[in-house]
């Protein structure tokens, strides 16, 4: 889907401008709604984790455990000042509702009758969780051909984004002897900053509807800063973390609505 996104939008760059006499308003002022989906990434993999069994606690299991972001949708709203006829300042807030995909299978069983960290190792594949995050940025737009028929554009823009889940921390559930169901924790987030670096470079284009109002597509790359788990963690669910930079490429459609414009040519 991305590809042909990028190659319609490549043809409306390519399209010549309208003649002088055919030049529209030129639009100065946007504020804009978008939607679409963003793609997802691997985050981290231990190929032999550790699991004491809690019915022989001397005895563990060893485990494969994985975490991939998946593909989410994405909202967002932003506003943005054109100064000049080409280049505009942009500010926005950025939704993508990244999902956790948890995976985990048994390396070594320790003890052939499963007990609880077969429930243990089910629970993480089943459940999995959420990664949403939200992005507040700031960046410019260099625009091309701002009165003509479409409008290509190019984004670039920086800023912070926080998250509602911690990407780390890895819990699993099974249900005791008497039927309640207890939580076993596995990896502890040691308390990472909410707030991480965001990076964005995007490629799109704008069509009037309307003098008030314009509609748009564009393709962005997205870079993003998780904290993740590069080794096993101990018998008290501490291990080894660091930060992973991924790409999180976004298709979004927008509606853009015109708060002040110049007026084209009069003949």
């Amino acid at each position: 889907m991305p590809r042909i996104a990028l190659c319609w939008i490549l043809l409306l760059v390519l399209l010549p401008a309208p003649a002088g006499a055919q030049r529209r308003a030129e639009p100065n002022l946007l504020v804009t709604i978008f939607g679409g989906v963003t793609t997802g990434a691997s985050l981290w993999q231990i190929g032999k984790q550790p699991l004491s069994l809690p019915e022989e606690p001397t005895r563990s299991d060893t485990l494969r455990l994985s975490r991939d972001l998946e593909p989410g949708v994405s909202l967002g709203a932003s506003a943005t000042y054109f100064s000049s006829p080409h280049f505009g300042i942009t500010g926005e807030i950025f939704f993508m509702g990244f999902g956790l995909d948890d995976r985990c299978q048994f390396a070594y069983a320790a003890s052939q009758n499963g007990w609880y960290n077969d429930q243990i190792c089910g629970d993480i594949t089943e459940r999995g969780g959420s990664a949403s995050t939200i992005a507040f940025a700031l960046g410019g737009i260099y625009r091309l051909a701002p009165r003509g028929f479409a409008a290509p554009y190019l984004r670039a823009q920086g800023g912070l984004t926080t998250r509602n889940a911690s990407t780390v921390e890895l819990v699993g559930r099974f249900t005791d002897v008497d039927g309640a169901t207890q939580t076993r924790l596995i990896i502890a987030d040691a308390g990472h900053s909410a707030l991480h670096p965001t990076l964005a470079v995007g490629l799109g284009v704008l069509v009037p509807v309307s003098p008030g109002y314009q509609v748009g597509l564009e393709i962005r790359d997205n870079v993003l800063f998780f904290p993740t788990v590069t080794g096993p963690a101990s018998s008290l669910a501490e291990a080894p973390t660091g930060t992973a930079m991924k790409h999180g490429f976004s298709l979004v459609a927008r509606f853009d609505i015109v708060l002040e414009r110049q007026r084209g040519r009069r003949y």
